[in-house]
């Protein structure tokens, strides 16, 4: 997950099957952040947003396309450049994750537990889970692709609502098996340990 270095941000609101979105690009055009607008839990910081932009603004308009196209099922990938500029203080366990996340295949689905082991750091779940829900990039570096334990779908910025939808449009049918044998269910279940409530 290569990150562009950071320049000036701007970002606008558009609407998306999931909802509203706020959309964060730089002056190159780099996504700085993709937000939901009615409740992103965390919420961003005002810092991470920079100044309004226009929806029709070409930079804004070209991110905003790839994940209408995304989201509508009209494209199987979503692919924008991305720049670190709206997480200038990320940790190197935080940068470790998101990079492991946005490894995560479409179809597929890792635990917390799962992700922690493949950055090394088998025993900070906890850890793991505060940087899933840190996660700027949301969809594009697909947080709602980490599950609790046992396949739970436990919390995101989104809902968890949101969360099924996404899975769903990308082949994960609940109840059963994705593409790595991980069972995936949406019965209730409390986070599991390390995953927060609010993580993406």
């Amino acid at each position: 997950m290569a990150l562009i270095p950071a320049r000036p941000l701007r970002h606008a609101r558009t609407d998306s099957p999931l909802g509203p979105l706020v959309v964060v690009v730089d002056d190159d055009g780099a996504l700085a952040g993709l937000y939901y607008a009615d409740g992103h839990t965390p919420a961003p910081r005002p810092t991470a947003l920079g100044g309004c932009a226009d929806p029709d603004d070409p930079q804004v308009r070209a991110v905003t396309s790839a994940v209408l196209a995304y989201l509508r099922g009209e494209s199987d990938v979503l692919e924008v450049p991305l720049t670190s500029a709206a997480v200038p203080g990320a940790t190197d366990l935080q940068r470790a994750v998101w990079a492991q996340i946005a490894a995560i295949p479409r179809g597929q689905t890792r635990t917390y537990g799962e992700v922690a082991a493949a950055i090394g750091k088998p025993t900070a779940v906890r850890a793991v889970g505060q940087a899933v829900g840190r996660n700027p990039h949301s969809l594009v570096v697909p947080c709602h692709r980490v599950v609790g334990s046992g396949g739970k779908i436990t919390g995101y910025a989104g809902g968890v609502e949101v969360k099924r939808r996404l899975l769903e449009l990308e082949g994960v049918t609940l109840g059963t098996a994705d593409a790595t044998g991980t069972p995936v269910s949406d019965a209730p279940e409390a986070p599991a340990p390390g995953a927060p409530p609010s993580a993406p």
